[in-house]
């Protein structure tokens, strides 16, 4: 047996900025879709790695951004030691959903 793996290229012109925009929000949909964690979700972080203790107290926070086809850290909302709602990254892979 043979597993054969093809890349197709596609070539597009955008020449307004409403094609622009189409083309953005449709890709904003498809990553949107295909990521673990949609924004708002609540989640638990099971492994702290690269987090200082004086943030996301408690080892939960909210999505705001999951795109791992751009980057394998979720962006979230929680506190810090001092009570302050921050935004903080943390390795997706890290992420459970609550």
């Amino acid at each position: 047996m043979l597993t054969l793996t093809r890349t197709v290229v596609q070539t597009e012109t955008l020449n307004t900025p409403e094609a622009i925009a189409d083309h953005v929000h449709a890709e904003f949909l498809r990553r949107t879709e295909a990521a673990p964690f949609k924004v708002g979700d609540r989640v638990r972080i099971t492994r702290r790695d690269g987090i200082p203790p004086e943030f996301m107290i408690g080892d939960v926070g909210t999505v705001m951004l999951c795109d791992p086809e751009f980057s394998p850290l979720t962006t979230l909302m929680g506190v810090n030691a001092s009570g302050m709602t921050i935004q903080f990254p943390a390795q997706t892979a890290n992420l459970e959903r609550v």
